[in-house]
């Protein structure tokens, strides 16, 4: 059975994502998704993309999700620290593929989710502040 619904799917699509699943443990993985220029590392290499495992409860548009993980594990270019993230073995992580995809929890207010009206792309938008805003921790 899919994750999501029809037009979730049609949303990815419109963005570019490409995206796995895993049934089983309902598992979401945007396979590419961008990150901010110039902004993060893993082993001390610029990255420019990365991949984003969500997990996707049963009724996920009544109440939306406040963590992501991605793998590779992301560091600053510039050293700060990023409040609320782990890196490889710090918790909390998901395994997909073979790959440890490492925890940024985020935290919203339950009023921030439209149930039964955001979709995935509430998600993206999610994601997307969040890694454009590593400060931040809700």
């Amino acid at each position: 059975m899919a994750l999501l619904f029809e037009e979730d799917y049609k949303i990815l699509e419109d963005c570019g994502l490409f995206h796995e699943e895993d049934e089983t443990n309902r598992f979401l993985v945007l396979k590419n998704y961008p990150l901010p220029s110039d902004l993060y590392i893993n082993s001390q290499v610029l990255l420019d993309q990365v991949e984003v495992l969500l997990v996707i409860p049963p009724n996920y548009n009544t109440s939306g999700n406040d963590m992501f993980w991605v793998h590779p594990a992301l560091a600053r270019a510039d050293g700060k620290t990023i409040p609320a993230a782990a890196g490889y073995g710090g918790g909390d992580s998901r395994f997909f593929d073979n790959k440890e995809f490492c925890r940024w929890s985020r935290h919203y207010t339950p009023q921030s989710w439209n149930p039964k009206v955001d979709n995935i792309q509430k998600m993206i938008d999610r994601i997307e502040w969040a890694l454009r805003n590593p400060d931040a921790n809700k």
